[in-house]
């Protein structure tokens, strides 16, 4: 049994008992004061210095070896979601409409267990490891606070990885993909102008209705006849709002979409081939349309080299029949990506399921119970890949 293993057995307990704490008490993006305390003092607890940057929500905690060397940064999301939990668990939340059903509380507290692993190896560790607990990830903000607070200028990582819960894959196991990983996201918003008039003369009106309903379908062709078969590619126009009674046509109508895509080059493509479907739409169909098109996060495209060190650790740590080379890349998307602009970097999954159906519920379902076990999975690959790197 290794090191990290030998500790990580001495201290799960704890570390259940830390996540079920983290799990009554969840709070939204931006509003994470109590965790962040109670994660300061658990890294205070174990040895580990608290930076002095500033973050209005958040904890970076500094793990300096016995020698100096490399530096690498370790990722945890503390945010949870606007929703009501429906899991049945007796530490269920307290909060009321406000649950962590997408794990971050697991994935916190396994970075929380890495570093106590890690502070307790820490004459062996040549270097220094960064502990980045980072707020409102499921707003997709919390990345670029971190890093407009100067934390890569000044501590200079040399590359970032970031865990995440995955009920796909069985509890005990990690995910991980070379390339593109999760998607872009962006958002598109369509405001399309006619002129108003009675639904009896439809003549005497540009109508706003049938010509959104003209763009809505002729934008779909975009997936099917314009993004290569073996790209991915998804646009979700999710709001449509316009019209006051059935009889009258209104002057405009709004739609608002996502985009979400896996490479740089279909994200280009997307925005180019959405502003010419919607404009010359329109105007076949006499009206205007206004486009608000607002870049979100790019897509995870993790660093063979970064990966190949994951697994590394992943295979010494938990086994070789426990690293799944997963297939596809995620449609979802993450914050973690703005990090990989800076540095090179990587995300791995890691697995929750296990016999109870709860557990293979999709993320962000309110009754979803994510696996315990995959607390230790994701400590084991972070201190396993923080301590050969830095040894």
């Amino acid at each position: 049994m290794s090191k990290v293993n030998e500790l990580i057995q001495q201290y799960t307990d704890d570390a259940i008992e830390i996540r079920r704490h983290i799990h009554r008490h969840p709070e939204l993006s931006m509003e994470e004061k109590n965790t962040t305390e109670f994660i300061s003092q658990q890294l205070l607890k174990y040895g580990i210095e608290i930076s002095d940057i500033p973050f209005k929500s958040g904890v970076l905690g500094i793990l300096k070896g016995g020698e100096d060397g490399h530096t690498i940064l370790l990722r945890a999301d503390i945010d949870a979601l606007p929703m009501v939990e429906k899991s049945g668990l007796p530490f269920a939340s307290e909060n009321t409409g406000v649950c962590h059903s997408c794990g971050h509380d697991i994935h916190t507290t396994a970075l929380l267990l890495a570093a106590r692993v890690l502070s307790s190896l820490r004459d062996e560790l040549k270097g220094t490891v960064l502990f980045l607990f980072q707020p409102a990830e499921e707003r997709l903000s919390g990345s670029q606070m971190v890093i407009d607070s100067g934390v890569f200028e000044k501590y200079h990582p040399d590359f970032a990885v970031g865990l995440h819960c995955w009920p796909d894959i069985p509890a005990g196991t990690i995910g991980i993909r070379r390339g593109s990983f999760m998607a872009s996201s962006d958002t598109v918003k369509l405001t399309i102008r006619g002129k108003g008039g009675h639904g009896a003369h439809p003549h005497k009106s540009i109508d706003p209705v049938m010509t959104s309903a003209y763009i809505l379908t002729e934008l779909q062709t975009i997936i099917s006849r314009t993004i290569a078969p073996l790209d991915s590619a998804v646009l979700t126009i999710g709001k449509i709002t316009g019209g006051t009674a059935a009889n009258i046509i209104p002057d405009e109508v709004v739609m608002e979409g996502t985009v979400r895509t896996v490479s740089n080059e279909t994200r280009a493509l997307m925005e180019e081939k959405i502003r010419q479907i919607v404009s010359h739409g329109a105007a076949a169909m006499r009206g205007e349309c206004d486009i608000v098109y607002q870049k979100g996060v790019p897509a995870v495209v993790c660093d063979n080299h970064v990966v190949d060190l994951i697994e590394q650790a992943a295979t010494e740590e938990l086994g070789a029949d426990h690293v799944v080379t997963l297939a596809t890349p995620s449609m979802g998307s993450e914050d973690f990506s703005r990090y990989l602009e800076k540095v090179p970097g990587a995300m791995f999954r890691i697995g929750t399921r296990n016999d109870d159906p709860a557990s293979s519920r999709p993320l962000h379902n309110a009754g979803i119970v994510f696996d315990e076990q995959a607390i230790t999975s994701g400590a084991s690959v972070f201190a396993g890949l923080a301590l050969r790197y830095l040894h």
